[in-house]
């Protein structure tokens, strides 16, 4: 296969399905075997999901020949991808990769396989090219994590397993997330933090007087939420106008059990999301929620909070990547990357070929041009960090 194909190399990720419900060892197997031809040493990182599926994470690195004090470059991907239910795309399945009006159409052309196949081909020009102009001159990192699109638990592995992930660490590289940004530079985006408040009541059956609907003791919080809401799209400390959506997207869902009329709920749980921005005071917010659960006598639990992405403007490598993608100014984005993940990474940006508002949609594509602007922009991301 010709590893400088950016769209054969699309439509062969494609082509596999990796829905995130399922295991992603085919399609990881695959990218293995593309970065073993490019010359990386791969790492294995074999994790089970919250539901015991069998996945893996991938880590790679391609060192110079001479050693190095510059720190290079790192890419990471993710290779699972959003469920098909409800797939409508004229053009084709959602895994036989069509062409047409020239996008590129599957789950996962713009989430992510195409930002990945752009980076894939980058290093495949660069391996022709070097043989005969220029070599490698600091390290190359290339990363592809499973479960991204339900709970980030592949890059969590990486954080926590890979010897390649930690060795990187300590010479700080530039690290490019590969989603699609329409190959604007974003420095900063939103991170996730979600959480249940419970209450207990005793299930019976409803015409008897023997039950406890547990939603009585949950609607006092359900009335604070709203007005927390309300604060969230008012007050200056809980926004950040950075942000095209500048709140914290306060979210509420309430779950009971039983849910069925005849039976007195026995236990009502509120499920609470918000997405974190750099710049606002929402950890002080988290705690504020959690001290009125407990003075309501409320149960709290599975909080997981994802940080968000914050990397300054004014420094050296962002200028310089700026430069390189033409551009004057970065960019924030409302949604969450890996990169919550990688607290340890001083030096993150999410740049990648495709719009958000492309991806996890009933028919997802990926304009071809922006595949081929994507390749041309990390080959000279390449050559100026690690050639």
């Amino acid at each position: 296969m010709d590893m400088c194909d950016t769209i054969e190399i699309a439509k062969k990720l494609i082509a596999v399905d990796s829905v995130t419900s399922h295991s992603n060892l085919e399609i990881a197997e695959l990218q293995q075997v593309f970065l073993e031809e490019l010359g990386f040493t791969v790492e294995r990182l074999p994790f089970r999901d919250l539901h015991g599926t069998e996945k893996v994470s991938l880590a790679a690195s391609k060192l110079p020949s001479v050693e190095s004090l510059k720190p290079g470059i790192a890419f990471f991907c993710h290779n699972d991808v959003v469920s098909v239910d409800g797939w409508s795309c004229v053009h084709g399945g959602p895994f036989e990769a069509a062409i047409a009006d020239g996008r590129l159409w599957g789950r996962g052309a713009c989430d992510m396989k195409g930002p990945t196949a752009a980076a894939l081909s980058a290093l495949g020009r660069l391996q022709t090219q070097t043989d005969h102009v220029r070599a490698q001159t600091a390290p190359i990192h290339f990363f592809v994590t499973g479960d991204e699109e339900c709970g980030m638990a592949g890059a969590k592995v990486l954080v926590e397993q890979s010897s390649i992930f930690r060795a990187m660490v300590v010479s700080q590289p530039v690290a490019v997330i590969c989603e699609p940004t329409e190959l604007r530079v974003v420095n900063k985006h939103k991170g996730g933090c979600h959480f249940d408040v419970s209450s207990h009541g005793v299930a019976a059956h409803s015409s008897t007087g023997d039950g406890l609907n547990a939603n009585w003791q949950l609607i006092p919080f359900l009335t604070y939420l709203h007005e927390l809401s309300h604060r969230c799209s008012t007050e200056a400390e809980l926004q950040n106008s950075e942000f095209e959506n500048p709140t914290l997207s306060l979210n509420v869902v309430v779950v009971n059990e039983p849910a069925t009329f005849n039976i007195t709920v026995g236990r009502a749980i509120c499920r609470i999301f918000f997405r974190p921005m750099p710049g606002t005071a929402w950890e002080s917010m988290l705690e504020e929620i959690k001290r009125k659960a407990r003075d309501l006598e409320l149960e709290i639990s599975s909080i997981r909070c994802l940080q968000p992405l914050c990397t300054p403007a004014d420094r050296p490598f962002v200028k310089q990547t700026l430069e390189l993608a033409g551009q004057d100014r970065t960019y924030s984005v409302g949604f969450a990357t890996d990169g919550c993940c990688f607290e340890d990474l001083q030096n993150m940006l999410v740049i990648g070929p495709g719009s958000i508002e492309q991806a996890h949609r009933a028919d997802e594509w990926i304009d071809l041009e922006q595949l081929h602007r994507g390749a041309d922009l990390y080959q000279r991301l390449l050559e100026h960090f690690s050639y």
